[in-house]
């Protein structure tokens, strides 16, 4: 942390940089100090402030230090400052204490504010209420169940059991840490109780995934609000039960911004984007109007299906309402329009962005390589590096897949081996799929074999299928007893890769194999996908059409358009090979 001598810097600094500051020459009356302070919007405002008190020596008084303190810690959550000034007062009391964990809390940095408290109880400082509130929530950030017990027993011997806010603060942070058992002992020790506190333990059962926990109590609260019903919304959908959820919302007596967006996200999130536009139209019919967060969601599910028409409505209200200088929105819109397909919109909205985070680089490098920009990806990645933004796992499955689109095996391991050596990263089992990948497509089949066996982690069914893929493609018929062995371990989550397998020993006309796996299929009963599905929009309306759908009312004339769709490829000299085609596991 910053010396004294630092501090003095700073002062001198502050006094001489502020050419236009223009209070009043006068001081401050005390009591209209925090309104003054309040009010200030800025850190610069508040130095202006900070500036005055020092000239007009009011910065020794403790009230006006303190407060000037707290402004720098909470309000303008500029924690370096906020130290300066602690470290200028000469004894500074628990408040002054109380407020600097607090205000490293606000700077998302628990650890700090664990060392500050430790700091505190050395030299013998006083710990009042919000001294243990605010340690609580750091312990349950940093999962510290053993170091919040024994906090615990201190609110014990101090005689703080009996304060609502306490008790709330230890069952966040039991549950924070998952002990719910011991959030629900503090919850019914409680001499009373209020619906804050049922809403914090109901969080709590559906954080540590007791769904069934968290909806007896939600069924036996004997008051609930609408952040009642956005708790257990939410818990639902973060645990996958969006079909629940929605029940829930569709009986709110009241809903709010945030019951929308939970529910829209919750679908998002479940990989039901069609849900969640539909739900966001009766949202803007119902006059709610979006805000950020809500923007940022729609414009995921319209990624996620190829919504353009959508994307370029919030794209229009975005601009109209000033709101493109958010760099999360300005994120999602090149993240929709890449995945769109718009690759062109996309790259001029990347390129005319005043300030892009990692994220914002991740979106862009992504569209890029999905949709075959190989080159240009790994030229935006070079100029990544030059900004000095570093780039994550997320950031090399992009570099990789493009690596892989241009079927380059030499850049593909420079860049694979550059994740651990240059930027200290493990790769992930995404990043082994993508070398797996490249190498397949190259048909460097006995290399991508050999890259699974060397895998820390074990091979899923997307690094089978993309091996398996390239053996059909290739022609290479030496799988190996190895093979069919982990398939069988695999065997309950996709039936895709003994379908790909019989396949190839009947190219071969290895019947005897053909029967062996087939014989397997029989005896493990291999999980069918989701059905696949096709998606158009038309009119801003996003039509799914689902393999083998008969359910569809439309599909007689779908089915006379596929007919003829396939006669205009067989009369320009498309001729269909039969080995591609896959068997049904049914088959």
């Amino acid at each position: 942390m910053p010396s004294l001598s630092h501090f003095n810097s700073f002062l001198r600094y502050i006094t001489t940089a502020t050419p236009g500051f223009k209070f009043e020459a006068r001081n401050f009356k005390t009591k209209n100090l925090s309104f003054i302070l309040q009010s200030c919007k800025t850190v610069k405002s508040l130095e202006q402030i900070h500036a005055h008190l020092i000239t007009t020596s009011q910065i020794k008084d403790t009230f006006t230090v303190i407060k000037l303190l707290e402004s720098y810690a909470v309000s303008a959550r500029n924690i370096s400052i906020a130290y300066r000034v602690f470290n200028g007062i000469d004894r500074p009391d628990s408040y002054a204490w109380t407020t600097m964990i607090r205000g490293f809390l606000e700077a998302k940095d628990p650890g700090k504010a664990i060392e500050f408290y430790g700091a505190m109880r050395s030299r013998g400082v006083e710990l009042n209420r919000f001294t243990f509130l605010f340690i609580l929530k750091a312990y349950g950030l940093r999962t510290s169940l053993k170091e919040g017990r024994v906090i615990h027993e201190k609110i014990v011997k101090v005689g703080f059991c009996a304060d609502m806010f306490i008790h709330n603060a230890l069952i966040n942070m039991y549950a924070k840490c998952g002990d719910i058992e011991a959030a629900y002992r503090v919850f019914v020790e409680m001499p009373s109780t209020s619906v804050v506190v049922w809403n914090t333990l109901i969080t709590g059962f559906f954080n540590c995934s007791n769904i069934d926990g968290g909806r007896m109590l939600f069924d036996q609260m004997p008051e609930r609000n609408v952040e009642s019903w956005n708790v257990v919304i939410g818990g639902y959908c973060k645990l996958g039960h969006v079909d629940s959820a929605r029940s829930l919302f569709d009986i709110m007596p009241k809903r709010d911004l945030v019951s929308w967006g939970s529910m829209i996200s919750g679908y998002v999130h479940n990989g039901r984007a069609m849900e969640a536009l539909q739900l966001f139209q009766e949202m803007l019919s119902a006059s709610f109007s979006p805000d950020n967060v809500t923007f940022t969601t729609v414009l995921s599910a319209c990624a996620q299906i190829g919504a353009l028409d959508m994307g370029r409505w919030i794209h229009a209200n975005l601009k109209s309402n000033k709101l493109m200088n958010d760099v999360f929105l300005a994120t999602s819109l090149v993240d929709m329009y890449a995945k769109c397909g718009c690759i062109d919109i996309a790259s001029e909205l990347f390129h005319s962005m005043s300030c892009k985070n990692l994220c914002s680089w991740n979106a862009m490098l992504s569209g890029l390589a999905m949709h075959g920009y190989g080159f240009a990806a790994l030229e935006l990645f070079k100029e990544m590096e030059s900004t000095c933004v570093a780039p994550n796992d997320v950031t090399f499955v992009a570099v990789l897949a493009a690596c892989s689109h241009i079927g380059s095996v030499d850049e593909g391991r420079k860049q694979f081996n550059g994740m651990r050596n240059k930027y200290n990263l493990t790769p992930k089992i995404e990043h082994y799929g993508c070398m797996i990948d490249i190498f397949s497509r190259a048909g460097l089949i006995k290399e991508a074999k050999e890259l699974i066996q060397d895998m820390p982690m074990e091979p899923n069914v997307i690094i089978w299928g993309a091996l398996l893929n390239a053996c059909r493609i290739y022609g290479y018929d030496d799988i190996g007893d190895d093979v069919v062995e982990c398939l069988q371990k695999l065997a309950s989550e996709d039936g895709g890769c003994y379908i790909l397998l019989s396949n190839i020993y009947a190219a071969k006309n290895r019947w005897s194999e053909v029967e062996k796996i087939r014989k397997l299929m029989r005896e493990l009963r291999p999980e069918k996908n989701i059905p696949g599905f096709s998606s158009i929009e038309v009119n801003g309306l996003v039509h799914e059409f689902f393999v083998e759908d008969r359910l569809n009312s439309n599909g007689r004339e779908i089915n006379q358009v596929v007919e003829r769709l396939g006669t205009h490829l067989e009369a320009v000299g498309y001729v269909p090979n039969p080995l591609l085609f896959l068997c049904n596991v049914d088959q």
